[in-house]
Parts: C-alpha cells; structure tokens; sequence
C-alpha cells in the first residue's frame, strides 16, 4: 500500500540487504512486512505526538479514508509547523537505523 509520507522513508540499504540475504522469500517478505509494519507505527506515533489531542479523530478519519492522499502532509504542516516535513524525515530516518542495527545492516 501506497502511504503518503513514503517518499519521506529511505529504506534502500534494508532493501539491497534483503535481496541478498540467503534466505527463502516468504522470510524475506516477513520481514519486509515487520519493517513496514515498525516503521507506519512509529511515524504514526511521531505524527500523533505532533498533533493536538482534538485533531487526532480528524487525521485518522483522513488517513484510513485515503492513505496516499498527499493532502494529509499539507494538514500536518498546517496543525503542526512548517518543518514538519523535515521532522516526519528525520524521525523516519532514526526508525530505519534501528531496523538496521537489528538486523545488523
């Protein structure tokens, strides 16, 4: 699925190592899903973290409605800051570091 901060999420280097690595493919596709999975969990930590209480219903009624939307980054600028952008990348980078440092990359 197609999220609308994907763009924002380098996960290149966990990629090239997981096409490498020696193992079966259900493995790999396991473990390309828990990446996936730690990382939409944590950004959407980060985001509610960000947002005010009151504004928590409206992002995630938006978000489930159309998780590509590219709109829902304009709304977190606009409750937020406007280096939000630059934060949700920043905070993406750090959880592909520790995704990288457990699986020894």
């Amino acid at each position: 699925m197609i999220l609308f901060y994907d763009h924002l999420v380098d996960k290149t280097e966990i990629n090239i190592y997981l096409d490498k690595l020696d193992a079966p493919e259900n493995h790999k596709g396991k473990i390309r899903q828990l990446t996936d999975d730690i990382l939409h969990q944590g950004l959407l930590e980060f985001i509610l973290q960000k947002l005010h209480p009151h504004q928590h219903t409206t992002f995630l009624d938006r978000f489930h409605a159309a998780p590509f939307d590219p709109e829902l980054l304009e709304y977190l600028r606009d409750h937020t800051d406007d280096n939000f952008e630059k934060e949700l990348r920043s905070e993406a980078s750090r959880l592909v570091s520790l995704i990288k440092k457990d699986l020894k990359i």
